[in-house]
């Protein structure tokens, strides 16, 4: 999860999440960041496996924002259990 300029949030899946941030910050990533440049990485969390990440995105991009901002600086995951 992404903060970018303007109080945007950007939701995603990627192998290597650091990597992809850099992406992202030099506007080779998404439409969403180019047209809303990214400000900090506020939370990654590893993933079974590939389609476990892409539920776990399309579940966070349904919650409103101030859900969004709590679930990312905290240890909950975006059903409300615990995560390691």
């Amino acid at each position: 999860m992404i903060s970018c300029r303007g109080g945007r949030i950007y939701t995603g899946t990627a192998i290597d999440p650091e990597a992809r941030y850099e992406a992202h910050r030099a506007g080779k990533g998404a439409a969403f960041t180019r047209a809303n440049p990214p400000v900090a990485l506020l939370r990654c969390v590893p993933f079974a496996s590939r389609s476990e990440a892409c539920r776990a995105e399309a579940s966070l991009k349904k919650i409103p924002r101030e859900e969004k901002l709590s679930w990312a600086g905290g240890i909950e995951d975006f059903e409300g259990s615990m995560r390691p």
